[in-house]
């Protein structure tokens, strides 16, 4: 119990300063979320170090940031549609930038440089698209615009997240991926699938928007949520390591704390494409 408080506690500061930069502008949720990011960015090139390889780093970060900032800023309308094809030339600058590396293996730092960028930078970056008066608002139903679907999101991210510890903790017998995670359990998913649902719900309610499209959001955070966790299980255990770092009590490296966000918000956001495009 005392490492549920922990998480917990933590969860929370991160939710008041999400909540703070909410209030704020939407740039400021642009700058948090590329420290985030940015931070995870370096525990997954530091993974992969650990696990013998040689991923490029001021070329990958360059890379990274360039990248998320197109994404970030296209969505703010300040920089048209065309820029995003520049994250092709810039992916490819990792690959020229190998060519000039004594390595062992340049095969496998110039693949998992990228998939730094594609698993880690642009999952993070779409978050963007459901900040401040998102485009997407009026399709949930949303009234008050001083709330907002990225808020709707983490609510319901964590809500999964925290009952399927509390579930797997107290009645967890079945495994969902023992060779991946073996902690994780069914009796954990199914509990963490009922609270986001709760949570899906609760935040319709108290917004006054459609509980069809928070519960639809629900179920995809869920299953995609839990994908990502199971992925990012999957690479420490290849790598040999118990956490992706030490920066967050409670649950380890910034990674530990937000997989499921890297795979869900992908996603989250196919899903109101679609809708916005039913309804358009």
């Amino acid at each position: 119990m005392r490492n549920l408080a922990i998480r917990t506690l933590t969860g929370l500061v991160f939710l008041v300063i999400l909540v703070g930069c909410i209030v704020w502008s939407k740039y400021a949720i642009a700058v948090l979320f590329y420290a985030v990011a940015m931070l995870g960015f370096f525990e997954f090139l530091r993974l992969m170090s650990i696990g013998g390889y040689n991923p490029q780093r001021i070329i990958a970060f360059t890379a990274a940031t360039a990248v998320y900032w197109i994404i970030a800023l296209n969505r703010f309308a300040l920089i048209s549609d065309h820029f995003l094809i520049l994250i092709f030339p810039l992916l490819v600058s990792i690959v020229v930038v190998e060519l000039f590396r004594k390595s062992e293996y340049p095969a496998s730092n110039i693949s998992f440089s990228i998939l730094g960028v594609m698993y880690i930078i642009c999952p993070l970056a779409t978050l963007n698209f459901f900040s401040h008066h998102s485009i997407f608002d009026a399709y949930v139903g949303m009234q008050d615009s001083s709330v907002n679907i990225l808020l709707g999101f983490f609510v319901i991210l964590w809500s999964n997240d925290t009952g399927a510890f509390i579930f797997g903790s107290m009645f967890g017998r079945h495994k969902l991926f023992e060779r991946v995670s073996p902690n994780k359990t069914w009796e954990g998913f199914f509990g963490g699938m009922l609270t986001a649902f709760i949570g899906g719900y609760l935040f319709a309610f108290f917004t006054e928007s459609e509980t069809a499209h928070w519960l639809s959001m629900a179920a995809v955070i869920v299953v995609f949520g839990t994908l990502g966790d199971l992925t990012e299980s999957q690479i420490k255990r290849s790598c040999g390591v118990k956490d992706s770092g030490n920066l967050l009590p409670g649950h380890g490296g910034v990674l530990d704390r937000f997989d499921g966000a890297l795979f869900a918000a992908p996603f989250v956001l196919t899903y109101l494409l679609i809708i916005s495009g039913f309804k358009a």
